[in-house]
C-alpha cells in the first residue's frame, strides 16, 4: 500500500509539473486508481501530501539508450491476412510499412516455431531429442511468412533488421 501511495504521489507530481507547461491555468485533473487493495478505476478525490515530495529532474542532454529502429512483427496471422488481399491491396499495405512514402520500418521481428499469432501449433524440429536436427524444417513458413519478408525486402530501399 505504501508503494502504491509513493507511485501515486510520483504520478501526481508529474501531472502537476506537466500542467505548468500549458498556458491554460484552469486545467482540471482527474485521478483514477487501480490497486492491489481492491480499487478498480476508482476516482480519487481526497489527496494528502506525501512526506517526501518527489523531485523529477529531466536531463535531455544525457542519453543512456540508442534507438535501434522502429518497426513491427512478421507473423503467420499477418501473412495470412495479407495473402487474402488482392495483389494491389497487399502491395499498398507493404508499401505503407516499408516503402519510401510509408513508415520506412527499419526493425522487425519474427518468431521461430509457432507463437500466439500462428494459425496452428508447430515446431521447426518436432522430434524430441533430435540433436542432429534431422527433422528440422521451415516448411510451415514457406507459403506465408517467408514470402511476406521477401516482399518487404524488395520494397524497402534502406533495408531492415530482423530480430
Amino acid at each position: 500500500m505504501i508503494k502504491t501511495i509513493k507511485i501515486f504521489g510520483l504520478f501526481l507530481s508529474f501531472l502537476v509539473m506537466l500542467s505548468g507547461c500549458n498556458s491554460d491555468k484552469n486545467l482540471a485533473v482527474e485521478v483514477y486508481e487501480t490497486s492491489a487493495s481492491g480499487n478498480k478505476m476508482e476516482k480519487i478525490t481526497d489527496f494528502t501530501a506525501g512526506e517526501n515530495p518527489a523531485l523529477i529532474k529531466l536531463l535531455p542532454e544525457e542519453k543512456f539508450q540508442t534507438i535501434t529502429g522502429i518497426g513491427g512483427s512478421f507473423t503467420e496471422s499477418s501473412a495470412y491476412l495479407l495473402n487474402n488481399l488482392s495483389p494491389e491491396n497487399r502491395l499498398e499495405i507493404i508499401e505503407a510499412y516499408f516503402g519510401e512514402t510509408g513508415a520506412r520500418y527499419s526493425l522487425t521481428r519474427t518468431h521461430m516455431n509457432s507463437c500466439d499469432f500462428s494459425l496452428s501449433n508447430y515446431s521447426y524440429a518436432p522430434e524430441e531429442g533430435d540433436k542432429e536436427l534431422n527433422s528440422f524444417s521451415i516448411e510451415e513458413d514457406k507459403d506465408d511468412i517467408i514470402p511476406m519478408i521477401k516482399e518487404a525486402m524488395t520494397i524497402s530501399k534502406d533495408g531492415f533488421k530482423i530480430i
